[in-house]
């Protein structure tokens, strides 16, 4: 049976090494937080707000209030809806750049937006 050697502990230590620098580029890079949140029903735009705005937005779907959008120290959740499974609500609140909610039954999409759009659209090599 072979023992470890000098250099199998170098390289695990390397191994952990680059493991622990990864997890905290992760968990300490900031992520860019935005500032708006758009509401789609039916993949139409029905409303853009700022999320440094606390309020509550009712979203009626075909004359008929189907879902609450609150927005409460800069982030977003869907307080209420009157889906079966309530799915949306369980997504918790969003706050940073592509976040979204959606709420399938209503046809309810809500998504963070940057107050600026993008020039690029996608970048390939």
């Amino acid at each position: 049976m072979k023992k470890f050697g000098v250099n199998d502990i170098k390289v695990l230590l390397m191994i952990a090494g680059l493991c622990l620098v990864l997890l905290g580029v992760y968990f300490f890079y900031p992520r860019k937080q935005a500032g708006l949140v758009s509401v789609s029903v039916d993949g139409q735009l029905i409303g853009t707000y700022d999320l440094m705005v606390d309020q509550t937005i009712p979203i009626v779907v075909n004359g008929k209030e189907t879902n609450v959008l609150e927005i409460a120290q800069g982030q977003a959740f869907m307080k209420e809806a009157d889906c079966p499974d309530h799915l949306c609500m369980k997504q918790g609140e969003i706050s940073y750049q592509g976040e979204t909610i959606v709420c399938l039954p209503n046809r309810v999409v809500v998504q963070v937006d940057t107050e600026q759009e993008s020039q690029f659209d996608s970048i390939a090599k």
